[in-house]
């Protein structure tokens, strides 16, 4: 009965933040994007791993990447070099509450990128409540507020979404005034 009633409290607080959502969308491709938020669940090692690592590709790229993580345990890790939250830092319905957090969302990036396949109560609400011109992630039934949904084998990873999100991305074709504000 009490995690209906969580269920239930987190799903009237995700609505409601959809609801007042006011970011002004804008498109943008690889080439028009010049911040990048990614935000992940990096409890696993080998998430952290690519994440980095692909972060790294996009700075190569001359982009201002900005990376925020989740850490679903109450003791995360120490020693890392991106912003993050725990659970600790989370309401009892799973609304993020951490200055940490609610800063990241009101950062104005160009892309945001949420690279969790899975569910995950933090993160969703975080992306939901990001003001990011454009935002990406994976496909799901869950209540988002993404412009670009990508939907990829489970068992293919971040990889092969951030090898899908590219291709996309590269085919976006933006008009010439659109492209020009961008910058």
């Amino acid at each position: 009965m009490l995690e209906s009633i969580r269920i239930a409290l987190y799903n009237k607080s995700l609505r409601k933040i959809l609801a007042g959502q006011k970011r002004r969308r804008r498109s943008h491709n690889l080439e028009s994007a010049g911040t990048v938020g990614i935000l992940f669940d990096a409890s696993s090692e080998k998430t952290r791993r690519e994440v980095m690592e692909y972060a790294h590709s996009l700075e190569e790229k001359g982009k201002k990447v900005r990376m925020f993580g989740y850490f679903s345990s109450k003791q995360p890790p120490e020693g890392h070099p991106f912003g993050f939250f725990d659970q600790k830092e989370t309401s009892w319905t799973g609304v993020p509450k951490s200055e940490k957090a609610t800063a990241f969302a009101q950062e104005h990036l160009d892309v945001l990128i949420y690279l969790n396949p899975e569910a995950c109560k933090p993160l969703e609400w975080l992306a939901a409540a990001s003001q990011a011109s454009m935002k990406i992630g994976f496909a799901t039934d869950r209540p988002n507020d993404f412009d670009l949904l990508l939907e990829t084998p489970g068992d293919k990873g971040i990889g092969y979404f951030v090898e899908q999100l590219h291709h996309y991305l590269g085919n976006i074709v933006l008009k010439k005034n659109e492209s020009a504000r961008a910058i």
